[in-house]
């Protein structure tokens, strides 16, 4: 029977499992699986290296500041647009600028670094050892945590903005077999928008797609145990899938409240 998210109490190199989820999705306040172990951080400060975007961030993306219960702060790598990430190589200048700025941002006091594509778990290794606090660069980073607690039981799908782009170069170390991947780069809203930077979008049709993504991936894979999603930009929907699909949904904030709660450091 699939795994729900509350269900995924399993530990990680001897840590119980604290909080799992974002603490602020569409405006309230979620609480997603809490056991015995580490609160959160009291002085846990984000700081979030964003691709040079201006598409909408509803509550719950990344790029929101209402998203999060904790204080954040945003750099914008003004090198990194959606076409140069989401590919199959990212360009070394586009490195050194993620560096660039995820140390502008340990200057201003932040204690852990995120990004705002979920492309950048490409590189993953490359900015943590050169940025001095943990780096959540992707919710892929999840992925053997999420295959140590239900890969047994059936597959974990990944629901990413581009599946004709994403291969197993870019989980490096995070790959796990038994993935399935379900993309929305045919979606006529959702995938548009972003890869060419649009201002505005009709919200429901977007939610519309997303779950049409989801109900393929789960039609592909029936004994699914959990959902990742890779793209920042699906985290506003995440609670809705839950409802949706009936199993465990993780997403970048997922990752980093395990290292808010110290149960986790990728």
């Amino acid at each position: 029977m699939p795994l729900l998210l509350e269900d995924l109490h399993m530990s990680t190199r001897g840590h119980p499992e604290s909080v799992l989820g974002d603490p602020r999705v569409g405006g309230e306040s979620v609480a997603m699986g809490v056991a015995a172990g580490p609160s959160p951080a009291d002085d846990f400060r984000l700081g979030v290296m964003m691709l040079d975007t201006r598409f909408p961030r509803p509550v719950g993306d990344i790029g929101n500041a209402a998203s999060f219960d904790h204080p954040v702060r945003f750099a914008r790598v003004t090198s990194a647009s959606v076409p140069a990430v989401v590919n199959s190589c990212i360009a070394e200048t586009i490195v050194e600028d993620f560096v660039d700025a995820g140390l502008r941002l340990v200057n201003d006091g932040v204690s852990c670094l995120a990004t705002s594509c979920g492309f950048v778990c490409a590189i993953h290794d490359r900015l943590q050892a050169r940025l001095p606090v943990p780096l959540v660069s992707s919710a892929l980073n999840l992925v053997p945590w999420l295959h140590e607690g239900c890969a047994t039981d059936g597959p974990i799908g990944v629901l990413t903005f581009d599946a004709r782009v994403l291969g197993r170069a870019h989980f490096g170390r995070f790959w796990r077999d038994g993935l399935v991947i379900q993309g929305l780069e045919a979606s006529e809203t959702f995938y548009p928008t972003i890869r060419f930077d649009r201002r505005c979008w009709d919200p429901a049709r977007v939610e519309q797609e997303v779950f049409t993504a989801a109900d393929a991936l789960q039609r592909r894979a029936p004994d699914m145990q959990a959902l990742l999603l890779e793209c920042t930009n699906l985290a506003p929907y995440r609670q809705r899938l839950r409802a949706r699909l009936g199993i465990a949904v993780a997403d970048i904030h997922t990752a980093i409240q395990r290292v808010r709660c110290g149960v986790e450091r990728f």
